[in-house]
Parts: structure tokens; C-alpha cells; sequence
């Protein structure tokens, strides 16, 4: 294993040992910074409490305090960030040159900080909050290497991932009851896997669902779709998590959208990785959601995190309800032909090829 795998998967195990003791992760700061090879490395994440979380490294907590009191307010990166989609970001995507020239944050407070001068930061959307994760870097290095980037990626994979967990678990679960007493508890359900990708525990809820075989099922301790070409997609997934828990892979699978033959809305399958709280390495998790059960994301917003119109905003969330393009044109009292024009422009926009896809992007800006 190479020097930067050794310190991505030790700042990995910084995040899962955060998760299981429910401790803070000013440890993971510095073992990112190493991992990334940035200046100085932020983690922050908002839970659905509505607080914010900040933890840098170096350690500097006048410093961080003086930032969100006098220079946050006035950072213009901040609102263009929450206006676009998850994802990749530096310093040059957000400003100009010229502004760069007549920011506050970068003429005043970057001059007593230079080592923040320039940022690269995957910034994404948890379930309930927040998370993103920067490297920053001085004014002489424009950017990350490659094996920084890749570093400062899979970490914000994963901690949006660990984010979601701990603002669901009750405090300390884990380590206290492990992983199985602490999931079964949740209203959510929940699948559990090992490292050999087979169920070992389901909730109450997702047995709920499992039983009512309206678009999921065990085969044995497999967990499939009742539709085949999905069950592979599963399994995929699934392995894909597996390889996390081996650490033969570092980013967690995409949520997996589930069609019901009995409801218009897929379920989506969200994965995980937790640790077993039991001494026996981390578990695979597996969070069954019905968007039905979630507020749907207001079409304003989903304008300005897309770039698509009014029209497409609203047939992009139709598609993520499940509806058809004939039903839409019926309740827009439009042509089919015009829907599907409306459909291959929202295609173009967001850069996918099917309506599973569309149904996949709005999930995760619904925090699905």
C-alpha cells in the first residue's frame, strides 16, 4: 500500500473511531491534512439540529471564531456554493480575479492567514445538513495534486455518510450497545451486511418492507430487487461497500433507486459503512427511503442548484414522484411531445441519459 493509501485509510479510521465513540473529529483534521498534503484541512458539517460544527487543523479556534463572526457574512462564496450542485469546488469557480482583488476575506483576513489563500473543497448535502470538506493551500500553489484531490474526494464521501449516521444514532450507540441494538432502534429501515455482502439483521421497518414484497426481497441472506435488472444494480452496490469494509476501495456507492410494482415512487437504497461496536471491523448499512415520506425539494431551489427552468424544474421532481411523461402532459394540459422535448432539455442540463438518473440527481438534492 502506498504512503498516501496508508494516510487516507488512517484518516478513515480517525472518522468510524469519531462515529463509534461518539467523539469529535479535530483528530481526523490532522490526519486529512496529511492524506491531502493541504496547508490547513476544515471539516464542517450542520445536522438537522441546525448547528454548525467546524474543525480545522492547525488548531486555531480564535481564529475559526473570527471568521464566522466578522468575515463569513461578508464571503461571497458562500451563497453561490449553496446555490450549485454537490461536488468539486475551488477558489477560481466561485470568484474572479478582480473580486478576488476586492475581497474582504482574502485582503484582510487571508493576509494574516496565507495558508488559506487558495481552497479546494467537495461540498455535499447530508440528510437533514450540510458537509464539506476543504484543503487549503497558500497563494503559491494553485491547487491540489492529484493524489490530493482524490484524498479530499473519498473523504468527503465518506463523511457525509458518518454525518448522516451520527445526526441519526443516539449519541454514543454504537460503542455502548453496538451496531445491531443501536440501528434497531431507528424508525428507519435498515439492512445490515458483512464482509461477505450477506444480510445478517433487518429492523422492524425493513422487514416490514422485506415482507411486503413491493420492490425488495431476500434470496437467502441477499438482499434483491423483485425486478432482476435492478437486483444486479444491488449487488453491484453492495460490493462496492464490501470493498469499502476491505479497504480494496475507498468511496461509497451512489443511492440505488428501487421501483415498487404497487406504488409510482422507486425506493432508494443509500449505503454505508459503520463500525460493528463489537471489535469485529465495520458493517455494511443499508438505509431503505421512501421519498414519499420526505418534503419534497422546493422548485426555486432546485432552479438555482441545476440551472434548469420553472417548467423543467417541475417535470424533473414529476420524474422523481414517479410519474410518466404521458400522466405529466395530462396534468400540465400539454402535449406529450412537449413533455418529452421539456425531458431531453433537463437530460442536456444535468447531464445524464435516463429518467432513472433525473430521479437519482433530485434525490440527492431532497437529501434522499
Amino acid at each position: 500500500m502506498s504512503e498516501t493509501a496508508n494516510r487516507l485509510t488512517r484518516a478513515l479510521d480517525g472518522l468510524y473511531d469519531a462515529l463509534e465513540h461518539e467523539s469529535d473529529l479535530q483528530e481526523t483534521t490532522r490526519l486529512g491534512l496529511e492524506a491531502t498534503g493541504a496547508d490547513r484541512f476544515n471539516l464542517i458539517t450542520a445536522g438537522s439540529d441546525g448547528a454548525a460544527r467546524q474543525f480545522t487543523h492547525p488548531f486555531d479556534p480564535e481564529s475559526a471564531l473570527e471568521y464566522l463572526t466578522a468575515y463569513l457574512p461578508r464571503d461571497v462564496r458562500f451563497p453561490r456554493l449553496l446555490a450549485r450542485q454537490s461536488g468539486f469546488v475551488t477558489t477560481r469557480d466561485l470568484m474572479t480575479a478582480e473580486e478576488i482583488a476586492r475581497c474582504p476575506v482574502h485582503q484582510e483576513f487571508y493576509r494574516r492567514h496565507p495558508e488559506c489563500w487558495n481552497m479546494s473543497m467537495v461540498f455535499g448535502r447530508s440528510e437533514g445538513g450540510i458537509v464539506a470538506v476543504t484543503a487549503h493551500h497558500g497563494r503559491n500553489r494553485p491547487g491540489l495534486d492529484r493524489d490530493g484531490e482524490t484524498a479530499l474526494m473519498v473523504l468527503a464521501n465518506q463523511l457525509a455518510r458518518i454525518a448522516h449516521l451520527k445526526d441519526i444514532l443516539p449519541a454514543g450507540g454504537i460503542g455502548r450497545d453496538g451496531a445491531l441494538a443501536a440501528f434497531d432502534g431507528l424508525p428507519d429501515p435498515i439492512a445490515i451486511f458483512d464482509v461477505n455482502g450477506l444480510v445478517i439483521h433487518l429492523n422492524p421497518p425493513a422487514r416490514s418492507i422485506i415482507k411486503a414484497r413491493n420492490g425488495l426481497r431476500l434470496s437467502g441472506r441477499r438482499l434483491l430487487a423483485t425486478q432482476p435488472e435492478v437486483s444486479d444494480t444491488i449487488t453491484r452496490a453492495i460490493g462496492r461497500t464490501v470493498r469499502v469494509l476491505s479497504y480494496a476501495a475507498y468511496s461509497l456507492p451512489n443511492p440505488v433507486p428501487v421501483p415498487r410494482p404497487n406504488h409510482p415512487t422507486p425506493l432508494f437504497l443509500r449505503f454505508f459503512a459503520a463500525p460493528s461496536g463489537e471489535g469485529r471491523g465495520r458493517y455494511g448499512i443499508v438505509k431503505i427511503v421512501d421519498p414519499q415520506e420526505k418534503r419534497l425539494p422546493d422548485v426555486a431551489f432546485i432552479r438555482s442548484a441545476t440551472g434548469l427552468s420553472n417548467g423543467e424544474a417541475t417535470l424533473a421532481i414529476g420524474i422523481y414522484q414517479g410519474q410518466t411523461v404521458k400522466g405529466f402532459a395530462e396534468q400540465a394540459g400539454l402535449s406529450e411531445q412537449t413533455i418529452r422535448k421539456r425531458l431531453k432539455h433537463v437530460c442536456e442540463k444535468l447531464g445524464v441519459h435516463r429518467q432513472s438518473e433525473i430521479a437519482m440527481r433530485i434525490a440527492a438534492l431532497a437529501n434522499v
